[in-house]
């Protein structure tokens, strides 16, 4: 049998400070990803949802009046760098109606947003060119993935349409 002197330390003394090491990473990691979730974005993309949920009838009611149109409308992102913004390019909307022929006279108003970075949005100034084809210059800041949200209006026919666009 051996006999321990009062200075020295039992085998295994450490153990305990193994786990409470261990829970200590723990907590500091959690406070870690409790402040990055806190402080990054909040992935709210649409400000007061509950309103614009109260008006999902007019919405589905727009919906089938836009139906009715018969309208068929297509975009086009047509790249082509600039000195100044190697994302810069052309967005092509054409627009032509049930028998085919194309939609003018339409009043444009469309906003590209950045689905995962807020502060980016860009306001698009559509022009006509004829047969229902409308251009608009865009350069956008970020590569990647764009949502274009469009409303055309001509009259009292209103036809809306969210197209996802790629940016090289």
């Amino acid at each position: 049998m051996t006999v321990m002197s009062k200075t020295q330390r039992q085998d295994g003394w450490w153990y305990p400070w193994v786990f409470v090491g261990g829970f200590v990473v723990i907590i500091i990691v959690n406070g870690i990803m409790a402040y990055i979730a806190v402080n990054s974005w909040t992935g709210i993309e649409t400000e007061h949802a509950f309103q614009k949920g109260q008006e999902f009838n007019q919405q589905l009611a727009q919906k089938s009046a836009q139906n009715e149109l018969g309208w068929i409308a297509t975009t086009k992102f047509i790249h082509a760098p600039t000195a100044d913004n190697p994302r810069a390019g052309v967005l092509r909307l054409n627009y032509v109606d049930a028998s085919g022929r194309g939609v003018d006279h339409l009043t444009i108003e469309a906003l590209a947003v950045r689905p995962t970075h807020e502060g980016y949005d860009r306001e698009l100034t559509f022009v006509a060119r004829g047969e229902g084809a409308y251009d608009a210059p865009i350069a956008l800041p970020l590569a990647g993935q764009w949502e274009v949200r469009i409303t055309s209006t001509r009259g009292d026919d209103i036809f809306k349409l969210r197209q996802r666009i790629q940016v090289p």
